[in-house]
Protein backbone atom coordinates (compact mmCIF):
# COMPACT_ATOMS: atom_id res chain seq x y z
CA UNK A 1 0.00 0.00 0.00
CA UNK A 2 2.85 2.38 0.84
CA UNK A 3 4.39 2.03 -2.64
CA UNK A 4 1.02 2.47 -4.33
CA UNK A 5 0.21 5.57 -2.26
CA UNK A 6 3.61 7.10 -2.97
CA UNK A 7 3.17 6.57 -6.71
CA UNK A 8 -0.22 8.30 -6.57
CA UNK A 9 1.16 11.32 -4.73
CA UNK A 10 4.22 11.46 -7.00
CA UNK A 11 1.92 11.57 -10.03
CA UNK A 12 -0.18 14.31 -8.41
CA UNK A 13 2.89 16.46 -7.67
CA UNK A 14 4.18 16.16 -11.24
CA UNK A 15 0.79 17.15 -12.62
CA UNK A 16 0.56 20.09 -10.21
CA UNK A 17 4.01 21.26 -11.36
CA UNK A 18 2.82 21.19 -14.99
CA UNK A 19 -0.31 23.12 -14.02
CA UNK A 20 1.64 25.79 -12.12
CA UNK A 21 4.16 26.12 -14.95
CA UNK A 22 1.35 26.59 -17.47
CA UNK A 23 -0.30 29.25 -15.30
CA UNK A 24 2.97 31.14 -14.81
CA UNK A 25 3.74 31.05 -18.53
CA UNK A 26 0.24 32.18 -19.49
CA UNK A 27 0.07 35.04 -16.99
CA UNK A 28 3.55 36.36 -17.84
CA UNK A 29 2.63 36.47 -21.53
CA UNK A 30 -1.00 37.55 -21.11
CA UNK A 31 -0.69 40.50 -23.51
CA UNK A 32 0.65 38.32 -26.33
CA UNK A 33 -2.09 35.79 -25.62
CA UNK A 34 -4.72 38.48 -26.07
CA UNK A 35 -3.06 40.00 -29.13
CA UNK A 36 -2.91 36.68 -30.97
CA UNK A 37 -6.37 35.60 -29.84
CA UNK A 38 -5.14 32.52 -28.00
CA UNK A 39 -7.34 32.92 -24.92
CA UNK A 40 -9.78 30.18 -25.91
CA UNK A 41 -6.98 27.75 -26.77
CA UNK A 42 -5.19 28.37 -23.47
CA UNK A 43 -8.46 27.96 -21.60
CA UNK A 44 -8.91 24.54 -23.19
CA UNK A 45 -5.33 23.53 -22.38
CA UNK A 46 -5.77 24.69 -18.79
CA UNK A 47 -9.00 22.73 -18.49
CA UNK A 48 -7.27 19.59 -19.76
CA UNK A 49 -4.39 19.98 -17.29
CA UNK A 50 -6.76 20.78 -14.44
CA UNK A 51 -9.02 17.81 -15.26
CA UNK A 52 -6.01 15.52 -15.26
CA UNK A 53 -4.94 16.89 -11.88
CA UNK A 54 -8.48 16.40 -10.56
CA UNK A 55 -8.62 12.81 -11.84
CA UNK A 56 -5.30 11.93 -10.21
CA UNK A 57 -6.43 13.52 -6.94
CA UNK A 58 -9.71 11.60 -6.99
CA UNK A 59 -7.81 8.33 -7.50
CA UNK A 60 -5.72 9.14 -4.46
CA UNK A 61 -8.85 9.93 -2.42
CA UNK A 62 -10.42 6.63 -3.47
CA UNK A 63 -7.28 4.77 -2.44
CA UNK A 64 -7.33 6.25 1.05
CA UNK A 65 -11.11 5.91 1.07
CA UNK A 66 -10.44 2.17 1.04
CA UNK A 67 -7.59 2.29 3.54
CA UNK A 68 -9.39 4.29 6.25
CA UNK A 69 -12.51 2.05 6.46
CA UNK A 70 -10.23 -0.99 6.71
CA UNK A 71 -8.64 0.54 9.80
CA UNK A 72 -12.07 1.21 11.29
CA UNK A 73 -13.18 -2.32 10.39
CA UNK A 74 -10.26 -3.78 12.33
CA UNK A 75 -11.32 -1.83 15.41
CA UNK A 76 -14.96 -2.88 15.01
CA UNK A 77 -14.02 -6.55 14.60
CA UNK A 78 -11.86 -6.37 17.71
CA UNK A 79 -14.77 -4.84 19.65
CA UNK A 80 -17.16 -7.51 18.39
CA UNK A 81 -14.73 -10.28 19.35
CA UNK A 82 -14.28 -8.94 22.88
CA UNK A 83 -18.06 -8.59 23.34
CA UNK A 84 -18.65 -12.13 22.03
CA UNK A 85 -15.89 -13.75 24.02
CA UNK A 86 -16.38 -11.60 27.11
CA UNK A 87 -20.14 -12.13 27.05
CA UNK A 88 -19.62 -15.89 27.09
CA UNK A 89 -17.19 -15.59 29.98
CA UNK A 90 -19.69 -13.48 31.94
CA UNK A 91 -22.43 -16.07 31.38
CA UNK A 92 -20.08 -18.75 32.70
CA UNK A 93 -19.23 -16.42 35.58
CA UNK A 94 -15.54 -16.46 34.55
CA UNK A 95 -15.47 -12.70 34.00
CA UNK A 96 -17.22 -9.77 35.67
CA UNK A 97 -19.03 -6.98 33.80
CA UNK A 98 -16.54 -4.44 35.12
CA UNK A 99 -13.63 -6.42 33.72
CA UNK A 100 -15.32 -6.57 30.30
CA UNK A 101 -15.86 -2.81 30.32
CA UNK A 102 -12.19 -2.35 31.26
CA UNK A 103 -11.10 -4.53 28.31
CA UNK A 104 -13.27 -2.45 25.97
CA UNK A 105 -11.73 0.76 27.34
CA UNK A 106 -8.19 -0.58 26.88
CA UNK A 107 -9.02 -1.64 23.35
CA UNK A 108 -10.32 1.83 22.53
CA UNK A 109 -7.14 3.38 23.93
CA UNK A 110 -5.10 0.98 21.76
CA UNK A 111 -6.94 1.67 18.50
CA UNK A 112 -7.30 5.44 18.89
CA UNK A 113 -3.60 6.14 18.07
CA UNK A 114 -3.84 3.72 15.14
CA UNK A 115 -6.81 5.67 13.77
CA UNK A 116 -4.90 8.95 14.10
CA UNK A 117 -1.81 7.44 12.47
CA UNK A 118 -3.86 6.19 9.54
CA UNK A 119 -5.32 9.67 9.11
CA UNK A 120 -1.83 11.21 9.13
CA UNK A 121 -0.47 8.53 6.81
CA UNK A 122 -1.80 10.28 3.72
CA UNK A 123 -0.11 13.50 4.81
CA UNK A 124 3.19 11.66 5.31
CA UNK A 125 3.02 10.03 1.87
CA UNK A 126 2.21 13.38 0.26
CA UNK A 127 5.15 15.01 2.06
CA UNK A 128 7.52 12.22 0.99
CA UNK A 129 6.46 12.60 -2.66
CA UNK A 130 7.07 16.37 -2.44
CA UNK A 131 10.42 15.79 -0.73
CA UNK A 132 11.53 13.58 -3.63
CA UNK A 133 11.06 16.49 -6.06
CA UNK A 134 12.84 18.92 -3.74
CA UNK A 135 15.83 16.64 -3.18
CA UNK A 136 16.02 15.99 -6.92
CA UNK A 137 16.40 19.74 -7.54
CA UNK A 138 19.01 19.97 -4.79
CA UNK A 139 21.07 17.14 -6.26
CA UNK A 140 23.12 19.56 -8.37
CA UNK A 141 24.33 21.47 -5.33
CA UNK A 142 25.08 18.21 -3.53
CA UNK A 143 27.07 17.04 -6.54
CA UNK A 144 29.22 20.18 -6.38
CA UNK A 145 29.93 19.60 -2.70
CA UNK A 146 30.82 15.97 -3.38
CA UNK A 147 33.23 17.12 -6.09
CA UNK A 148 35.11 19.32 -3.63
CA UNK A 149 35.18 16.57 -1.03
CA UNK A 150 36.21 13.76 -3.39
CA UNK A 151 38.78 15.51 -5.56
CA UNK A 152 40.11 18.04 -3.07
CA UNK A 153 40.50 21.77 -3.24
CA UNK A 154 44.10 21.73 -4.48
CA UNK A 155 43.44 19.89 -7.72
CA UNK A 156 40.62 22.26 -8.63
CA UNK A 157 42.67 25.33 -7.78
CA UNK A 158 45.62 24.22 -9.90
CA UNK A 159 43.51 23.40 -12.97
CA UNK A 160 43.75 26.35 -15.37
CA UNK A 161 40.76 27.58 -17.36
CA UNK A 162 42.98 29.42 -19.85
CA UNK A 163 43.23 27.28 -22.94
CA UNK A 164 41.42 25.46 -25.69
CA UNK A 165 37.86 24.19 -25.31
CA UNK A 166 37.40 20.69 -26.75
CA UNK A 167 34.34 18.54 -27.38
CA UNK A 168 35.44 14.98 -28.13
CA UNK A 169 32.86 12.55 -29.59
CA UNK A 170 29.99 14.02 -27.56
CA UNK A 171 26.58 12.34 -27.71
CA UNK A 172 23.58 13.36 -25.62
CA UNK A 173 19.83 12.80 -25.39
CA UNK A 174 17.32 14.47 -23.06
CA UNK A 175 15.00 11.51 -23.68
CA UNK A 176 16.49 8.02 -24.13
CA UNK A 177 16.37 6.95 -27.77
CA UNK A 178 16.00 10.52 -29.06
CA UNK A 179 19.57 11.87 -29.44
CA UNK A 180 20.03 15.63 -29.63
CA UNK A 181 23.79 15.46 -30.24
CA UNK A 182 25.53 12.58 -31.98
CA UNK A 183 29.31 12.03 -31.97
CA UNK A 184 30.26 15.73 -32.11
CA UNK A 185 33.94 16.69 -32.01
CA UNK A 186 35.51 20.14 -32.33
CA UNK A 187 38.08 22.38 -30.64
CA UNK A 188 37.98 26.11 -29.97
CA UNK A 189 41.57 27.32 -29.68
CA UNK A 190 42.65 29.83 -27.07
CA UNK A 191 41.83 33.33 -28.35
CA UNK A 192 39.71 32.00 -31.22
CA UNK A 193 36.16 33.13 -31.98
CA UNK A 194 33.94 30.28 -33.14
CA UNK A 195 30.30 30.68 -34.13
CA UNK A 196 27.79 27.83 -34.04
CA UNK A 197 24.72 28.18 -36.23
CA UNK A 198 21.99 25.89 -37.44
CA UNK A 199 18.24 25.38 -37.70
CA UNK A 200 16.05 25.34 -34.60
CA UNK A 201 16.48 22.08 -32.71
CA UNK A 202 19.89 21.31 -34.17
CA UNK A 203 21.50 21.13 -30.71
CA UNK A 204 23.19 24.54 -30.36
CA UNK A 205 21.86 25.40 -26.90
CA UNK A 206 22.44 21.82 -25.72
CA UNK A 207 26.18 22.33 -26.25
CA UNK A 208 26.02 25.26 -23.81
CA UNK A 209 24.06 23.22 -21.27
CA UNK A 210 26.77 20.56 -21.38
CA UNK A 211 29.54 23.15 -21.13
CA UNK A 212 28.04 24.56 -17.92
CA UNK A 213 27.56 21.00 -16.58
CA UNK A 214 23.79 21.36 -16.30
CA UNK A 215 23.78 17.90 -17.89
CA UNK A 216 26.39 15.19 -18.33
CA UNK A 217 27.07 13.85 -21.85
CA UNK A 218 25.97 10.28 -22.54
CA UNK A 219 29.26 9.65 -24.32
CA UNK A 220 32.46 11.57 -24.97
CA UNK A 221 34.50 14.13 -23.04
CA UNK A 222 34.47 17.92 -22.80
CA UNK A 223 37.74 19.52 -21.70
CA UNK A 224 38.94 23.04 -21.01
CA UNK A 225 42.65 23.83 -21.12
CA UNK A 226 43.37 20.11 -21.29
CA UNK A 227 41.37 19.27 -18.16
CA UNK A 228 38.13 17.28 -18.40
CA UNK A 229 35.12 19.15 -17.03
CA UNK A 230 34.45 16.26 -14.65
CA UNK A 231 37.76 17.09 -12.95
CA UNK A 232 36.95 20.79 -12.59
CA UNK A 233 35.02 22.22 -9.68
CA UNK A 234 31.58 23.12 -11.06
CA UNK A 235 31.26 26.43 -9.22
CA UNK A 236 34.71 27.58 -10.29
CA UNK A 237 34.08 26.47 -13.87
CA UNK A 238 30.91 28.55 -14.13
CA UNK A 239 32.58 31.56 -12.54
CA UNK A 240 35.34 31.32 -15.14
CA UNK A 241 32.93 31.48 -18.09
CA UNK A 242 31.26 34.74 -19.06
CA UNK A 243 27.86 34.49 -20.68
CA UNK A 244 25.68 37.00 -22.52
CA UNK A 245 22.20 35.68 -23.23
CA UNK A 246 19.03 37.04 -24.79
CA UNK A 247 17.18 36.79 -21.47
CA UNK A 248 19.26 37.82 -18.46
CA UNK A 249 18.36 37.83 -14.78
CA UNK A 250 17.74 41.41 -13.63
CA UNK A 251 17.56 41.93 -9.87
CA UNK A 252 15.23 44.45 -8.23
CA UNK A 253 18.21 46.42 -6.96
CA UNK A 254 20.43 49.32 -8.00
CA UNK A 255 22.05 49.26 -11.42
CA UNK A 256 25.44 49.24 -9.68
CA UNK A 257 24.65 46.05 -7.73
CA UNK A 258 23.11 44.46 -10.82
CA UNK A 259 26.39 44.90 -12.67
CA UNK A 260 29.00 43.99 -10.08
CA UNK A 261 27.03 41.22 -8.29
CA UNK A 262 29.59 39.53 -5.99
CA UNK A 263 32.77 40.75 -7.70
CA UNK A 264 33.49 43.56 -5.22
CA UNK A 265 34.33 46.12 -7.94
CA UNK A 266 34.27 49.79 -6.91
CA UNK A 267 31.86 52.30 -8.40
CA UNK A 268 34.72 53.95 -10.32
CA UNK A 269 35.72 50.62 -11.86
CA UNK A 270 32.11 49.93 -12.83
CA UNK A 271 31.85 53.33 -14.53
CA UNK A 272 34.90 52.51 -16.66
CA UNK A 273 33.38 49.16 -17.63
CA UNK A 274 30.08 50.85 -18.53
CA UNK A 275 31.93 53.09 -20.98
CA UNK A 276 33.60 50.04 -22.54
CA UNK A 277 30.26 48.25 -22.85
CA UNK A 278 28.61 51.21 -24.62
CA UNK A 279 26.05 51.55 -21.79
CA UNK A 280 26.88 55.14 -20.82
CA UNK A 281 23.97 56.67 -22.76
CA UNK A 282 21.49 54.58 -20.79
CA UNK A 283 23.09 55.36 -17.41
CA UNK A 284 23.21 59.10 -18.15
CA UNK A 285 19.41 59.13 -18.59
CA UNK A 286 18.74 57.56 -15.18
CA UNK A 287 17.67 59.93 -12.38
CA UNK A 288 20.14 58.55 -9.82
CA UNK A 289 22.74 57.13 -12.19
CA UNK A 290 24.24 53.87 -10.98
CA UNK A 291 22.21 54.07 -7.76
CA UNK A 292 18.90 53.97 -9.66
CA UNK A 293 16.76 51.02 -8.59
CA UNK A 294 15.98 48.77 -11.55
CA UNK A 295 12.42 47.41 -11.49
CA UNK A 296 11.62 43.73 -11.25
CA UNK A 297 12.78 41.90 -14.36
CA UNK A 298 14.33 45.11 -15.74
CA UNK A 299 11.02 46.28 -17.21
CA UNK A 300 12.34 49.80 -17.67
CA UNK A 301 15.20 48.52 -19.86
CA UNK A 302 15.09 47.52 -23.49
CA UNK A 303 16.33 44.11 -24.59
CA UNK A 304 19.48 45.68 -26.01
CA UNK A 305 20.20 47.57 -22.78
CA UNK A 306 19.81 44.34 -20.81
CA UNK A 307 22.36 42.64 -23.03
CA UNK A 308 24.79 45.53 -22.71
CA UNK A 309 24.33 45.24 -18.94
CA UNK A 310 25.19 41.55 -19.30
CA UNK A 311 28.40 42.57 -21.09
CA UNK A 312 29.28 44.76 -18.09
CA UNK A 313 28.75 41.79 -15.79
CA UNK A 314 31.08 39.70 -17.91
CA UNK A 315 33.72 42.44 -17.84
CA UNK A 316 33.57 42.45 -14.03
CA UNK A 317 34.48 38.77 -13.94
CA UNK A 318 37.15 39.01 -16.68
CA UNK A 319 36.48 35.42 -17.84
CA UNK A 320 38.82 33.25 -19.86
CA UNK A 321 35.94 31.97 -22.01
CA UNK A 322 33.00 34.00 -23.29
CA UNK A 323 29.71 32.48 -24.46
CA UNK A 324 27.23 34.57 -26.47
CA UNK A 325 23.97 32.64 -26.58
CA UNK A 326 21.63 34.40 -29.04
CA UNK A 327 23.11 37.62 -27.67
CA UNK A 328 21.89 39.84 -30.53
CA UNK A 329 18.83 38.01 -31.80
CA UNK A 330 16.26 40.44 -30.36
CA UNK A 331 17.85 43.91 -30.59
CA UNK A 332 17.77 46.70 -33.12
CA UNK A 333 20.60 47.31 -35.56
CA UNK A 334 21.95 50.34 -33.67
CA UNK A 335 22.17 48.47 -30.36
CA UNK A 336 23.65 45.51 -32.19
CA UNK A 337 26.37 47.81 -33.49
CA UNK A 338 27.05 49.03 -29.93
CA UNK A 339 27.21 45.42 -28.76
CA UNK A 340 29.63 44.41 -31.51
CA UNK A 341 31.87 47.40 -30.74
CA UNK A 342 31.97 46.56 -27.05
CA UNK A 343 32.78 42.92 -27.78
CA UNK A 344 35.53 43.77 -30.25
CA UNK A 345 37.30 46.16 -27.88
CA UNK A 346 36.69 44.34 -24.59
CA UNK A 347 37.24 40.69 -25.44
CA UNK A 348 40.42 40.73 -27.50
CA UNK A 349 42.48 37.65 -26.73
CA UNK A 350 39.53 35.83 -25.17
CA UNK A 351 38.14 32.52 -26.33
CA UNK A 352 34.65 33.25 -27.67
CA UNK A 353 31.84 30.85 -28.50
CA UNK A 354 28.84 32.38 -30.29
CA UNK A 355 25.44 30.68 -30.59
CA UNK A 356 23.20 32.57 -33.02
CA UNK A 357 20.36 32.34 -35.51
CA UNK A 358 21.05 35.67 -37.23
CA UNK A 359 23.98 34.81 -39.47
CA UNK A 360 24.80 38.48 -40.01
CA UNK A 361 26.21 38.55 -36.47
CA UNK A 362 28.75 35.75 -36.96
CA UNK A 363 30.33 36.51 -40.32
CA UNK A 364 33.48 37.93 -38.73
CA UNK A 365 34.10 34.85 -36.59
CA UNK A 366 37.38 33.02 -37.13
CA UNK A 367 35.42 29.85 -37.81
CA UNK A 368 31.76 28.97 -38.26
CA UNK A 369 30.29 25.55 -37.53
CA UNK A 370 26.90 24.56 -38.92
CA UNK A 371 24.91 22.06 -36.84
CA UNK A 372 22.14 19.99 -38.36
CA UNK A 373 20.22 17.23 -36.56
CA UNK A 374 22.81 17.02 -33.79
CA UNK A 375 25.85 16.71 -36.05
CA UNK A 376 28.38 19.10 -37.60
CA UNK A 377 27.27 19.48 -41.20
CA UNK A 378 29.81 22.11 -42.29
CA UNK A 379 32.57 24.27 -40.86
CA UNK A 380 34.92 26.93 -42.14
CA UNK A 381 35.12 30.68 -42.56
CA UNK A 382 32.22 32.72 -43.90
CA UNK A 383 33.77 32.86 -47.38
CA UNK A 384 34.60 29.14 -47.40
CA UNK A 385 31.08 28.14 -46.38
CA UNK A 386 29.53 30.37 -49.04
CA UNK A 387 31.75 28.72 -51.65
CA UNK A 388 30.45 25.29 -50.58
CA UNK A 389 26.88 26.32 -51.40
CA UNK A 390 25.51 24.02 -48.69
CA UNK A 391 23.31 24.44 -45.62
CA UNK A 392 25.05 27.63 -44.48
CA UNK A 393 24.30 29.32 -47.80
CA UNK A 394 20.64 28.30 -47.52
CA UNK A 395 20.38 29.61 -43.96
CA UNK A 396 22.05 32.85 -44.99
CA UNK A 397 19.59 33.28 -47.86
CA UNK A 398 16.69 32.77 -45.44
CA UNK A 399 18.23 35.21 -42.97
CA UNK A 400 18.41 37.99 -45.54
CA UNK A 401 15.17 36.99 -47.30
Amino acid sequence: FSKLARNHFRSIRKQLAKLNSFIQESVSGIHLVQIFGQSRKLEQEFTALNDSYLAKTIRQIKLFGTFMPLTELMGSLATAFILWYGGGEIIQQQLSLGELVAFLSYMRLFFQPLRELSQKYSIVQSALASAERIFHMLDTDSTEKKEESAMGQEKNKNASLLGALSFNKISFAYTPGQPVLHDISFTVKKGETVAIVGPTGSGKSTLINLLFKFYQPDAGTISLAGTALQELNTKRLRQGIGVVMQEMLILQDSLLNNIRLDTGKSEQEIEALIAQAQLSQFVDKLPDGLQTIIGEGGRSMSTGEKQLLAVCRVLCRDPSLLVLDEASSAIDSRTEEYLEQSLETCFQGKTVLIIAHRLSTVQRADRIMVLDKGQIAEQGSHIELLAMGGLYSKLLALDFG
